[in-house]
C-alpha cells in the first residue's frame, strides 16, 4: 500500500471509530479480492480511481461508485455505512432477520 493510501486510510478509520461504526464490516484498501465478506461495505484504489461499493451474499458486488477524488469517495464509503445501519435496524424493528448480527442494530 503507498503512503498516502495508509494515511486516506488512517483518516477514514478515525471517522469510522468517532462515529461508532467499527462493529460493522467493512474493507478500506484491502485488494480487491482480499479480506471479503457478506454485505461489507468497501474502497478500493483502482489506478487513478477510488471504487466504493458494497458486497452481498456471497461476497459478489453490489453496486460500484467510481471517483477521481479521495474525499468523495469518503463521503459516499460513509454515507453506505448509515444507509446499512439505518435498513438493519428497520429490519430488527419489523421483526425481519437483519443482514447479519451487529450490535449497531439493537441501538
Amino acid at each position: 500500500m503507498g503512503h498516502d493510501l495508509e494515511e486516506y486510510k488512517k483518516i477514514l478509520e478515525e471517522d469510522i471509530q468517532l462515529l461508532g461504526y467499527e462493529k460493522l464490516r467493512y474493507a478500506i484498501f484491502e485488494g480487491e479480492n482480499n479480506n471479503r465478506q457478506e454485505y461489507q461495505v468497501r474502497i478500493e484504489k483502482n489506478q487513478d480511481v477510488f471504487e466504493v461499493y458494497m458486497t452481498a451474499d456471497r461476497a459478489s458486488v453490489s453496486g460500484k461508485y467510481e471517483y477521481k477524488d479521495v474525499f468523495q469517495a469518503f463521503n459516499r464509503f460513509l454515507s453506505i455505512m448509515q444507509a446499512v445501519i439505518l435498513s438493519n435496524r428497520k429490519r430488527v424493528r419489523d421483526g425481519e432477520p437483519p443482514e447479519y448480527s451487529c450490535p449497531l442494530w439493537n441501538k
